[in-house]
């Protein structure tokens, strides 16, 4: 597992997980392995300063593969990951730690996603104990690792990646389950103004 912490003094309050790729920034079937293939979601900037404004604590969870693979290099992988957080920053929001799991599916591991492993050591370092956690992802497996991990999974089908047969195909899951088209439009839902009618939970 590698890690990334921005501070060790979190926000009183909130935690959120989000995936990476498919949520922050587009991904690809091929794999994000350098800068220039990296894409932000503007929705995805706009809601992480939404968040920031709002104090709430923003951790990145996500399997990252193609380190084990040999498709990258450490040093264009944490060069891609500090252009990132940069960007998050100049765009006015922040994220608080992130944990990547770079193993292959067959090394067995348990930080893998849908195993909660990095979920589990944020929890850890944070003291994270309060059972209202929000998992945003685009897959399967990150629903898995949020109810494995003791999060609500929260999944986001873009219109670009056939998000009914994302909601549909989503696994049985004893916590809430929102489902929405962008990033803003989750963590709205997840954490309404005062007076909005938009719903917390269920399948939209």
């Amino acid at each position: 597992m590698l890690s990334w912490i921005n501070s060790h003094n979190p926000f009183p309050g909130q935690f959120l997980f989000l995936d990476r790729d498919g949520v922050i920034n587009a991904d690809s079937p091929d794999y994000i392995t350098t800068w220039n293939q990296f894409e932000f979601y503007p929705d995805a900037l706009e809601a992480l300063t939404w968040l920031r404004e709002r104090r709430v604590n923003t951790i990145v969870i996500s399997n990252q593969s193609a380190l084990n693979r040999g498709m990258m290099t450490h040093e264009d992988f944490w060069d891609m990951h500090t252009r990132m957080i940069q960007g998050i920053e100049d765009a006015g929001g922040t994220i608080l730690a992130a944990f990547y799991c770079p193993h292959r599916p067959d090394e067995n591991c348990r930080c893998r996603k849908p195993s909660p492993g990095m979920i589990d050591a944020a929890r850890q370092l944070f003291h994270i104990t309060s059972g209202d956690c929000y998992f945003i992802g685009d897959k399967p497996s990150d629903l898995l690792a949020a109810e494995r991990g003791g999060c609500t999974g929260v999944l986001l089908a873009r219109p670009s990646r056939t998000g009914e047969a994302l909601c549909a195909g989503a696994p049985p899951l004893d916590r809430a389950l929102v489902c929405r088209a962008t990033l803003m439009e989750a963590v709205q839902a997840i954490y309404p103004l005062p007076g909005s009618d938009v719903p917390r939970s269920g399948m939209t």
